[in-house]
Protein backbone atom coordinates (compact mmCIF):
# COMPACT_ATOMS: atom_id res chain seq x y z
CA UNK A 1 0.00 0.00 0.00
CA UNK A 2 1.22 3.04 -1.00
CA UNK A 3 1.56 5.85 2.20
CA UNK A 4 1.65 9.76 2.20
CA UNK A 5 4.98 11.24 2.83
CA UNK A 6 4.86 13.87 4.62
CA UNK A 7 7.34 16.56 6.51
CA UNK A 8 7.07 16.44 10.47
CA UNK A 9 5.49 19.34 12.17
CA UNK A 10 7.74 22.75 12.96
CA UNK A 11 7.35 23.25 16.75
CA UNK A 12 4.59 25.65 17.89
CA UNK A 13 3.46 26.21 14.32
CA UNK A 14 -0.47 25.68 14.32
CA UNK A 15 -1.83 22.56 13.13
CA UNK A 16 -3.67 21.65 10.54
CA UNK A 17 -6.72 19.92 11.30
CA UNK A 18 -8.61 18.07 8.66
CA UNK A 19 -12.46 19.25 8.90
CA UNK A 20 -14.40 16.70 9.89
CA UNK A 21 -18.62 16.20 7.80
CA UNK A 22 -20.71 16.43 11.05
CA UNK A 23 -23.92 14.85 10.71
CA UNK A 24 -26.99 16.76 9.25
CA UNK A 25 -30.33 16.55 9.09
CA UNK A 26 -29.53 15.38 5.27
CA UNK A 27 -28.60 12.83 7.17
CA UNK A 28 -31.26 12.33 9.50
CA UNK A 29 -33.54 11.88 6.23
CA UNK A 30 -31.27 9.48 4.85
CA UNK A 31 -30.80 7.05 7.86
CA UNK A 32 -35.12 7.66 7.21
CA UNK A 33 -35.32 6.73 3.41
CA UNK A 34 -33.07 3.49 4.44
CA UNK A 35 -35.36 2.02 6.64
CA UNK A 36 -38.15 2.62 4.46
CA UNK A 37 -35.89 0.88 0.76
CA UNK A 38 -35.09 -1.89 3.51
CA UNK A 39 -38.71 -2.71 4.15
CA UNK A 40 -40.21 -1.95 1.08
CA UNK A 41 -39.09 -5.40 -0.27
CA UNK A 42 -40.79 -6.80 2.55
CA UNK A 43 -43.87 -4.80 2.20
CA UNK A 44 -43.86 -5.65 -1.86
CA UNK A 45 -43.03 -9.31 -1.31
CA UNK A 46 -46.10 -9.66 1.51
CA UNK A 47 -48.41 -7.86 -0.85
CA UNK A 48 -48.33 -10.27 -3.95
CA UNK A 49 -50.27 -12.69 -1.59
CA UNK A 50 -53.19 -10.15 -2.58
CA UNK A 51 -52.01 -8.50 -5.68
CA UNK A 52 -50.58 -9.59 -8.78
CA UNK A 53 -47.54 -7.90 -9.52
CA UNK A 54 -47.83 -5.94 -12.19
CA UNK A 55 -50.96 -4.22 -11.22
CA UNK A 56 -49.74 -3.60 -7.70
CA UNK A 57 -46.76 -2.16 -9.74
CA UNK A 58 -48.36 0.08 -12.05
CA UNK A 59 -50.57 1.51 -9.65
CA UNK A 60 -48.05 2.56 -6.93
CA UNK A 61 -45.37 3.95 -9.60
CA UNK A 62 -48.27 6.02 -11.11
CA UNK A 63 -49.14 7.32 -7.78
CA UNK A 64 -45.26 8.17 -7.24
CA UNK A 65 -45.55 9.73 -10.98
CA UNK A 66 -48.14 12.23 -10.07
CA UNK A 67 -46.59 13.31 -6.98
CA UNK A 68 -43.76 13.85 -7.92
CA UNK A 69 -45.00 15.84 -11.07
CA UNK A 70 -46.52 17.90 -8.49
CA UNK A 71 -43.50 18.27 -6.40
CA UNK A 72 -41.62 19.40 -9.62
CA UNK A 73 -43.90 21.69 -10.81
CA UNK A 74 -43.88 23.63 -7.07
CA UNK A 75 -40.75 23.75 -6.83
CA UNK A 76 -39.13 24.45 -10.29
CA UNK A 77 -41.91 25.13 -12.22
CA UNK A 78 -42.39 24.72 -16.05
CA UNK A 79 -39.13 25.04 -17.81
CA UNK A 80 -39.24 24.50 -21.50
CA UNK A 81 -36.74 21.60 -22.66
CA UNK A 82 -35.20 21.05 -26.68
CA UNK A 83 -37.14 18.20 -27.77
CA UNK A 84 -33.68 15.99 -28.33
CA UNK A 85 -33.68 16.15 -24.39
CA UNK A 86 -37.14 15.49 -24.51
CA UNK A 87 -36.55 11.80 -26.26
CA UNK A 88 -33.52 11.27 -23.89
CA UNK A 89 -35.39 12.21 -20.88
CA UNK A 90 -38.44 9.25 -22.46
CA UNK A 91 -35.92 7.16 -23.26
CA UNK A 92 -33.98 6.66 -20.01
CA UNK A 93 -37.39 6.57 -18.01
CA UNK A 94 -38.37 3.49 -20.29
CA UNK A 95 -35.28 2.23 -18.90
CA UNK A 96 -34.85 2.97 -15.54
CA UNK A 97 -38.92 2.79 -14.88
CA UNK A 98 -40.27 -0.10 -17.34
CA UNK A 99 -37.35 -2.35 -18.63
CA UNK A 100 -35.84 -1.70 -14.67
CA UNK A 101 -39.02 -2.20 -12.62
CA UNK A 102 -40.78 -5.27 -14.85
CA UNK A 103 -37.76 -8.12 -14.15
CA UNK A 104 -37.48 -6.75 -10.84
CA UNK A 105 -40.92 -6.87 -9.46
CA UNK A 106 -40.97 -10.43 -11.02
CA UNK A 107 -38.03 -11.07 -9.59
CA UNK A 108 -38.95 -10.40 -6.36
CA UNK A 109 -42.12 -12.60 -6.58
CA UNK A 110 -39.37 -15.78 -7.15
CA UNK A 111 -36.44 -15.14 -4.75
CA UNK A 112 -36.47 -13.85 -1.23
CA UNK A 113 -36.48 -9.72 -0.08
CA UNK A 114 -33.15 -10.50 1.60
CA UNK A 115 -31.69 -11.77 -1.94
CA UNK A 116 -33.86 -8.68 -3.82
CA UNK A 117 -31.85 -5.86 -1.54
CA UNK A 118 -28.56 -7.59 -2.23
CA UNK A 119 -28.53 -8.11 -5.59
CA UNK A 120 -29.85 -4.29 -6.19
CA UNK A 121 -27.50 -3.00 -4.05
CA UNK A 122 -24.66 -4.06 -6.88
CA UNK A 123 -25.86 -1.05 -9.16
CA UNK A 124 -22.98 0.67 -8.75
CA UNK A 125 -20.91 -2.09 -9.28
CA UNK A 126 -22.75 -2.47 -12.74
CA UNK A 127 -22.51 0.86 -13.36
CA UNK A 128 -18.81 1.05 -13.23
CA UNK A 129 -18.89 -2.02 -15.70
CA UNK A 130 -20.87 0.04 -18.14
CA UNK A 131 -19.20 3.35 -17.42
CA UNK A 132 -16.04 1.47 -18.30
CA UNK A 133 -17.38 -0.32 -21.63
CA UNK A 134 -18.46 3.39 -23.23
CA UNK A 135 -15.44 4.41 -22.47
CA UNK A 136 -16.75 6.91 -20.05
CA UNK A 137 -14.37 5.83 -17.16
CA UNK A 138 -11.11 4.19 -16.43
CA UNK A 139 -11.56 0.56 -13.92
CA UNK A 140 -8.80 1.32 -11.26
CA UNK A 141 -7.65 -1.96 -10.04
CA UNK A 142 -9.42 -0.86 -6.33
CA UNK A 143 -12.91 -0.81 -8.18
CA UNK A 144 -12.16 -4.12 -10.15
CA UNK A 145 -11.42 -5.44 -6.73
CA UNK A 146 -14.05 -4.59 -5.48
CA UNK A 147 -16.16 -5.30 -8.80
CA UNK A 148 -15.07 -9.31 -7.97
CA UNK A 149 -15.46 -9.26 -4.48
CA UNK A 150 -19.33 -8.46 -5.19
CA UNK A 151 -19.37 -10.93 -7.86
CA UNK A 152 -18.44 -13.99 -5.55
CA UNK A 153 -20.47 -13.02 -2.80
CA UNK A 154 -23.83 -13.03 -4.93
CA UNK A 155 -22.66 -16.59 -6.15
CA UNK A 156 -22.46 -17.11 -2.87
CA UNK A 157 -26.10 -15.92 -1.78
CA UNK A 158 -27.95 -17.04 -4.85
CA UNK A 159 -26.00 -21.03 -4.39
CA UNK A 160 -26.66 -20.67 -0.30
CA UNK A 161 -29.90 -19.54 -0.73
CA UNK A 162 -31.41 -21.72 -3.37
CA UNK A 163 -29.49 -25.14 -1.99
CA UNK A 164 -27.08 -24.95 -5.47
CA UNK A 165 -27.59 -23.46 -9.12
CA UNK A 166 -29.81 -25.39 -10.46
CA UNK A 167 -32.70 -23.86 -13.56
CA UNK A 168 -35.22 -25.60 -12.19
CA UNK A 169 -35.74 -23.46 -8.80
CA UNK A 170 -37.69 -20.40 -8.62
CA UNK A 171 -35.19 -18.71 -6.47
CA UNK A 172 -33.09 -19.51 -8.88
CA UNK A 173 -34.89 -17.50 -11.75
CA UNK A 174 -35.45 -14.45 -9.47
CA UNK A 175 -32.21 -13.98 -8.38
CA UNK A 176 -31.25 -13.44 -12.51
CA UNK A 177 -34.21 -11.31 -12.88
CA UNK A 178 -33.21 -9.01 -10.05
CA UNK A 179 -29.71 -9.28 -11.31
CA UNK A 180 -31.60 -8.03 -14.66
CA UNK A 181 -32.75 -5.03 -12.78
CA UNK A 182 -29.94 -4.15 -11.41
CA UNK A 183 -27.87 -3.73 -14.98
CA UNK A 184 -31.02 -1.58 -16.19
CA UNK A 185 -30.84 0.57 -13.26
CA UNK A 186 -27.18 0.92 -13.52
CA UNK A 187 -27.45 1.91 -17.03
CA UNK A 188 -30.32 4.56 -16.00
CA UNK A 189 -27.75 6.00 -13.62
CA UNK A 190 -24.55 6.02 -16.34
CA UNK A 191 -26.76 7.60 -19.24
CA UNK A 192 -28.74 10.28 -16.91
CA UNK A 193 -25.34 11.87 -16.49
CA UNK A 194 -25.23 14.11 -19.25
CA UNK A 195 -28.90 15.56 -18.05
CA UNK A 196 -28.26 15.76 -15.14
CA UNK A 197 -25.46 18.61 -15.81
CA UNK A 198 -28.59 20.33 -17.33
CA UNK A 199 -31.18 19.68 -15.42
CA UNK A 200 -32.03 18.64 -11.45
CA UNK A 201 -32.05 14.91 -10.37
CA UNK A 202 -35.85 15.88 -8.76
CA UNK A 203 -36.66 16.65 -12.49
CA UNK A 204 -35.05 14.20 -14.56
CA UNK A 205 -36.55 11.47 -12.34
CA UNK A 206 -39.92 13.05 -12.10
CA UNK A 207 -40.07 13.04 -15.86
CA UNK A 208 -38.49 9.90 -16.28
CA UNK A 209 -40.28 8.35 -13.93
CA UNK A 210 -43.58 9.67 -16.00
CA UNK A 211 -42.33 7.83 -19.31
CA UNK A 212 -41.74 4.45 -17.86
CA UNK A 213 -45.19 4.35 -16.54
CA UNK A 214 -46.54 4.74 -19.69
CA UNK A 215 -44.70 1.92 -21.01
CA UNK A 216 -45.17 -0.16 -17.85
CA UNK A 217 -49.12 -0.01 -18.43
CA UNK A 218 -48.91 -1.41 -21.93
CA UNK A 219 -47.67 -4.81 -20.19
CA UNK A 220 -50.13 -4.32 -17.20
CA UNK A 221 -53.14 -3.27 -18.27
CA UNK A 222 -54.95 -6.64 -18.51
CA UNK A 223 -54.15 -7.51 -15.05
CA UNK A 224 -54.91 -3.79 -13.63
CA UNK A 225 -58.30 -4.39 -15.32
CA UNK A 226 -59.38 -7.76 -14.24
CA UNK A 227 -58.21 -6.88 -10.13
CA UNK A 228 -61.44 -6.31 -8.23
CA UNK A 229 -59.86 -3.21 -6.75
CA UNK A 230 -63.22 -2.00 -4.82
CA UNK A 231 -62.36 -5.63 -2.74
CA UNK A 232 -58.94 -5.16 -2.13
CA UNK A 233 -58.37 -4.78 1.69
CA UNK A 234 -56.99 -1.88 3.48
CA UNK A 235 -53.77 -3.73 4.09
CA UNK A 236 -53.36 -3.68 0.32
CA UNK A 237 -54.06 0.05 0.12
CA UNK A 238 -51.69 0.87 2.47
CA UNK A 239 -48.97 -1.22 0.97
CA UNK A 240 -49.58 0.78 -2.13
CA UNK A 241 -49.40 3.86 -0.49
CA UNK A 242 -46.23 3.27 1.77
CA UNK A 243 -44.32 1.66 -1.77
CA UNK A 244 -45.69 4.66 -3.57
CA UNK A 245 -45.62 7.83 -1.92
CA UNK A 246 -43.03 6.71 0.65
CA UNK A 247 -40.74 4.51 -1.30
CA UNK A 248 -40.55 6.39 -4.77
CA UNK A 249 -41.52 10.18 -3.86
CA UNK A 250 -40.32 10.87 -0.66
CA UNK A 251 -37.08 9.35 -1.01
CA UNK A 252 -36.17 10.54 -4.42
CA UNK A 253 -36.71 14.08 -3.14
CA UNK A 254 -34.57 13.18 -0.27
CA UNK A 255 -31.83 11.23 -2.16
CA UNK A 256 -32.20 14.28 -4.58
CA UNK A 257 -31.61 16.99 -1.77
CA UNK A 258 -29.06 14.62 -0.49
CA UNK A 259 -26.55 14.18 -3.32
CA UNK A 260 -27.16 18.43 -3.91
CA UNK A 261 -25.99 18.94 -0.19
CA UNK A 262 -23.47 16.28 0.75
CA UNK A 263 -22.22 14.41 -2.63
CA UNK A 264 -23.05 11.46 -4.76
CA UNK A 265 -20.40 9.36 -2.82
CA UNK A 266 -21.18 10.33 0.60
CA UNK A 267 -24.96 9.49 -0.34
CA UNK A 268 -24.71 6.18 -1.86
CA UNK A 269 -22.69 5.22 1.01
CA UNK A 270 -26.15 4.85 2.63
CA UNK A 271 -27.76 2.64 0.08
CA UNK A 272 -25.39 -0.16 1.36
CA UNK A 273 -27.43 -0.24 4.44
CA UNK A 274 -30.86 -1.01 2.76
CA UNK A 275 -30.05 -5.24 2.41
CA UNK A 276 -28.78 -4.78 6.06
CA UNK A 277 -32.95 -3.55 7.15
CA UNK A 278 -34.19 -5.80 4.39
CA UNK A 279 -32.72 -9.07 6.63
CA UNK A 280 -33.60 -7.78 9.63
CA UNK A 281 -36.97 -6.74 9.47
CA UNK A 282 -37.62 -10.15 6.86
CA UNK A 283 -36.46 -11.81 10.23
CA UNK A 284 -39.28 -10.28 12.45
CA UNK A 285 -42.11 -10.01 10.52
CA UNK A 286 -41.77 -12.76 7.75
CA UNK A 287 -39.47 -15.59 10.29
CA UNK A 288 -37.06 -15.70 6.97
CA UNK A 289 -34.44 -17.67 8.30
CA UNK A 290 -31.08 -17.14 7.18
CA UNK A 291 -28.02 -19.61 6.61
CA UNK A 292 -24.07 -18.66 7.61
CA UNK A 293 -23.38 -19.01 4.24
CA UNK A 294 -25.82 -16.37 3.14
CA UNK A 295 -24.91 -13.79 5.95
CA UNK A 296 -21.11 -13.96 4.62
CA UNK A 297 -22.36 -14.22 1.32
CA UNK A 298 -24.23 -10.77 2.08
CA UNK A 299 -21.80 -9.37 4.05
CA UNK A 300 -18.94 -9.70 1.03
CA UNK A 301 -21.59 -8.40 -1.52
CA UNK A 302 -21.98 -5.32 0.71
CA UNK A 303 -17.96 -4.84 1.19
CA UNK A 304 -17.14 -4.76 -2.46
CA UNK A 305 -19.68 -2.55 -3.30
CA UNK A 306 -18.58 -0.41 -0.40
CA UNK A 307 -14.77 -0.96 -2.10
CA UNK A 308 -16.19 -0.05 -5.81
CA UNK A 309 -17.84 3.06 -4.45
CA UNK A 310 -15.29 4.32 -2.72
CA UNK A 311 -12.34 3.39 -5.43
CA UNK A 312 -14.45 5.07 -8.20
Amino acid sequence: MDTLKTRPPTPGAPQRVRPQLPLTGIDAALWAVVFIWGANFVVMKAVFALLTPLAFNAVRLTLAAILLLLILFLREGWRPMPPRDWLKLAGLGLLGNALYQIPFILGLELTTPANSSLLIATIPVWAAILARILGWERISRGVWAGILLSFAGVLLVSYSSSGGFSLEGDGFWGDLLTLVAAVCWAGYTVLSKDLLRRYSPLRVSAIGLVAGVLALWVFSYSQVQSTHWAGLSWGAWAAIIYSGVLSIALAYVIWAASVKQIGAARTAVYNNLVPVVTFIVAYITMQQPFSLLQIVGGAIVLTGVWITIRAR
